[in-house]
């Protein structure tokens, strides 16, 4: 990541290199304005986030970027953390989550008994748990569960709904100063964060040796399709990693990575530490 770029109360920070292959070899394919323009045609929530950014020029980008060597889409400008951290409390809540957790718990349970297999401890994080589900799924699995999750709303809800788990409010930095973990979790967060980097270094430290992560996120589409994508939608995804990226992104942390096929869109990772 480059310097901040500031303008007046503005204070972005700017990327100059792709988020997955670290290639410098970029192409804008779309302003914020080609892409405000073709969302205010749909009826979707993408409209209130084009109102934040108006609203919030820290919030905003000027290009959407693709890398030309890995195929990752992201934003050329990151929000600083502040103006994320308010765009969050402002637009979203958690009655979502709440109305479908007993499903959800039912579906990560099939999975964390797969993932289960590929570990014989029985220590597991989520990272981003929301209000839970998937930290009931695995103790339900046997797993000694613990949740991380920075919307202490969501965690109140967690505690709640399923108390036998340990649950911390806080970002990545927030985890237990020490512990490691057999089985880390982690859906669909790695998009929002602004510093991939960062986060991947934090999040290997979480896996104990010989221990796993299992990590999915959205997938950089075609070019030609990427405007019009339902994932693309700033400043609450940040980065969209191809197969090749999000693989390029783990490969320094992680003695293997698996991209595993998915009939659905999306990247579907299993890493696994030395």
């Amino acid at each position: 990541m480059s310097e901040a770029d500031f303008e007046g109360d503005i204070m972005r920070t700017n990327r100059a290199q792709c988020p997955g292959c670290k290639s410098k070899e970029l192409e804008p394919v779309f302003s914020r304005k080609e892409w405000a323009s073709f969302v205010e045609g749909e009826n979707d929530q993408r409209r209130r986030f084009v109102k934040a950014m108006d609203e919030n020029a820290s919030l905003a980008f000027e290009n959407m970027l693709l890398c030309s060597l890995c195929g990752t889409a992201f934003t050329d400008f990151v929000p600083p953390d502040s103006a994320l951290s308010d765009f969050y409390q402002q637009y979203y809540g958690n009655s979502g989550y709440l109305a479908k957790a007993r499903r959800k718990v039912s579906l990560n349970v099939r999975r964390i008994f797969v993932l289960k297999l590929l570990t014989r401890g029985r220590r597991f994080i989520d990272v981003g748990c929301n209000v839970g589900c998937a930290v009931e799924a695995a103790r339900r699995n046997g797993f000694a569960a613990t949740g991380l999750e920075l919307d202490a709303t969501a965690i109140e809800h967690a505690k709640s709904l399923f108390p036998a788990n340990r649950f911390i409010v806080g970002n990545i930095t927030a985890a237990p100063v020490g512990e490691v973990f057999d089985l880390v979790y982690c859906t669909e967060v790695i998009e929002h964060v602004p510093d991939t980097a960062s986060f991947i270094d934090s999040i290997s430290k979480l896996v104990a040796p010989g221990g796993v992560l299992s990590l999915t996120c959205p997938e950089a589409g075609a070019r030609d399709a990427l405007i019009r994508m339902p994932e693309l939608r700033p400043p609450e995804h940040l980065t969209l990693f191809s197969h090749r990226g999000i693989k390029s992104a783990l490969a320094p942390w992680f003695k293997r990575v698996l991209v595993l096929p998915n009939f659905k869109s999306g990247n579907q990772v299993i890493a696994f530490k030395g």
